[in-house]
């Protein structure tokens, strides 16, 4: 696979409102196949709301749930990746993100950071992932899904990245945060310098999508973005607005960047096992 058409869709959604939301879906992936996409990619909790809280446990379905049927319908046109509240088979309650593909459900990642500082509060409403996987795509190929807070945490993209992965996705619910000074926001700059930071070191391509709208007290701020192996942004989303944005894959950019520097290809996994195993076996402090 050389290139693929990735929509990134920013948008809105109703809180704990899932027949909208899913309706928004179905309408936002028909068009997507109509024009040729070969995978549409939505925000973190996109299905159903950022501040569900308490409403978690009710709200949240299995990946089988029947309710789910029309994107594993729509799957055979057009992968569909979300966000969801998954009821995993021993009944943990996940954050979750979901992959619809050629008729097929999957849930390919559970949020593993769950942010409780500030004004977040997740670990109270869900549990935490435990696995980091890369996934094969049938049109998008080798991917990496990760969820919001996880991205904030190198070993993250690390992982995906040496697990074959050479387009990293951040699914996200991003509000702002108060913060001094004009101009654009600090946590725009700093997202930014996260995905930039990560697409070069690891010679990938990072896509950042992040929601907008209002919900509650908190403000999402939109600005999602393509960013090519060479750390380069190839295009972004405005601030605040819902926007469709289109943006090719070429996987040829990967071999270009990592032939030109195989910084990436270089590292020794086997001397970081082996440090890892050290500090976490005798707790050795610097």
């Amino acid at each position: 696979m050389l290139k693929a058409k990735l929509r990134i869709a920013q948008t809105d959604c109703t809180l704990a409102n899932f027949g909208e939301n899913l309706e928004r879906h179905c309408t936002l992936a028909e068009a997507a196949a109509r024009d040729g996409a070969d995978a549409i990619v939505f925000p973190e909790l996109s299905l159903t709301g950022y501040n569900v809280q308490d409403a978690a446990q009710d709200i949240a379905m299995h990946i089988g749930d029947s309710r789910l049927d029309p994107l594993r319908e729509l799957s055979s046109k057009v992968t569909i990746i979300c966000g969801g509240i998954e009821l995993s088979d021993d009944y943990g309650v996940y954050n979750s993100a979901f992959m619809f593909e050629n008729g097929a459900g999957e849930s390919i990642h559970r949020k593993i950071y769950l942010p409780t500082y500030g004004m977040f509060e997740e670990l109270r409403y869900f549990s935490a992932g435990q696995q980091v996987r890369a996934v094969t795509s049938k049109r998008l190929g080798r991917i990496g899904v990760a969820i919001c807070e996880d991205f904030w945490h190198v070993s993250v993209p690390y992982l995906l990245a040496h697990q074959g992965a050479q387009l990293l996705i951040a699914l996200m619910s991003s509000p702002l945060r108060l913060a001094p000074g004009t101009g654009t926001p600090a946590i725009v700059d700093q997202w930014q310098t996260i995905a930039s930071t990560y697409a070069f070191l690891f010679s990938s391509y990072v896509a950042c999508v992040n929601r907008v709208g209002n919900e509650d007290s908190f403000t999402y701020w939109g600005n999602s973005s393509l960013t090519g192996p060479d750390g380069r942004t190839v295009c972004n989303s405005p601030l605040f607005d819902p926007h469709v944005m289109d943006a090719v894959v070429d996987f040829s950019d990967v071999k270009r960047t990592r032939l030109h520097s195989s910084h990436f290809l270089d590292e020794d996994l086997r001397l970081i096992s082996a440090e890892l195993s050290d500090i976490t076996t005798h707790r050795r402090h610097p």
